[in-house]
């Protein structure tokens, strides 16, 4: 089983965004051996759900993120693919985990935009924006994944 975490701030917005678009998206390409999940950085946000303005725009797109709370980064995770939503992730994550032996990018290192960081919509409330750059990358994603851990599609 291949493991996939996405980090932001407060795992409220960027990262359950993404852990739900992702897990959507596998199961309609029929990849059974990804586990996909979220993490923070922060304490302020533990053990809540989503943001509201990332229900509203999941719900938008029936894409489920039932039961899913903020969960904190911890030097203990050590997921296979650790994906970051901007560059103060990324070095969050280092000062967190030094010895990460999972790779680390940031999601936007899978898209073809111009921007490098997914703007945290909890300060900009563009949470369509941000649900697009997610979006778009998450296939990218993917196809990376399968070639680069060599996966058959729908197998377990």
């Amino acid at each position: 089983m291949i493991t996939v975490g996405f980090v932001c701030l407060g795992n409220i917005c960027r990262s359950p965004m993404a852990e739900a678009i992702m897990r959507q998206r596998l199961l309609d390409k029929n990849i059974t051996n990804v586990q996909v999940t979220s993490r923070g950085t922060g304490k302020w946000n533990l053990d809540q759900p989503p943001h509201e303005g990332t229900q509203d725009i999941l719900n938008r797109h029936d894409i489920a993120f039932d039961g899913m709370i903020s969960e904190l980064f911890t030097s203990d995770d050590d997921f296979d693919y650790i994906i970051a939503m901007d560059q103060s992730n990324v070095e969050n994550i280092k000062q967190i985990n030094p010895n990460i032996r999972g790779q680390l990018y940031k999601l936007l290192d899978f898209s073809d935009m111009e921007e490098t960081d997914v703007p945290d919509p909890y300060y900009t409330n563009n949470f369509e924006g941000v649900y697009k750059m997610v979006q778009s990358s998450c296939d990218n994603l993917i196809d990376f994944i399968v070639k680069d851990s060599n996966l058959e599609r729908g197998k377990a």
